[in-house]
């Protein structure tokens, strides 16, 4: 029970998310895609069959706002997970550098899926307007994340600057 905890925490942090920080979280029309990131750290740190639950559950959790997509969005969030546990094998991700070009990779990938699964006639201008300028953002608060995980930034180093 003790290792499904930060799974389950993970969920938490998706469904509050979609329900109550999205609105919060976002710059003007650029909105943080806060489960693809979650799903490919997941991916990057876990097992395969952990990654594939999760992306899985993760999928259930993001679209439970729209029953009429959300077994494609499970279903896709459970490949995207299996296919970055799979990159993660064949690449060595040692610099954060490689792991930023993993996650934005991933969350255009779910982005392009997300427009694909829930269907709209301007393609291109939401992919232009909307899914690029998001993939940026996200990967800039996973380059925030990877900073403080491999121990760049630190609080003793936060303290000597002010």
């Amino acid at each position: 029970m003790i290792k499904l905890l930060p799974y389950l925490f993970y969920l938490l942090l998706i469904a509050m998310h979609e329900v109550i920080w999205k609105d919060f979280s976002g710059l003007y029309f650029v909105a943080l895609n806060l489960p693809a990131m979650i799903v490919a750290m997941v991916a990057t740190y876990k097992s395969e069959t952990a990654a594939a639950w999760f992306g899985f559950l993760a999928g259930l959790v993001l679209a439970a706002a729209n029953p009429a997509t959300m077994g494609w969005h499970a279903l896709f969030l459970a490949a995207l997970a299996v296919g970055v546990y799979h990159i993660k094998e064949k690449l060595n991700l040692e610099s954060i550098y490689s792991k930023l070009l993993l996650i934005v990779g991933t969350v255009l990938v779910h982005n392009i899926a997300s427009i694909i699964i829930n269907g709209t006639d301007r393609f291109f201008y939401t992919l232009w307007m909307y899914c690029l300028p998001s993939a940026a953002f996200t990967t800039v608060l996973a380059w925030v994340f990877f900073l403080f995980k491999e121990r760049k930034v630190t609080t003793e180093k936060l303290k000597s600057v002010f």
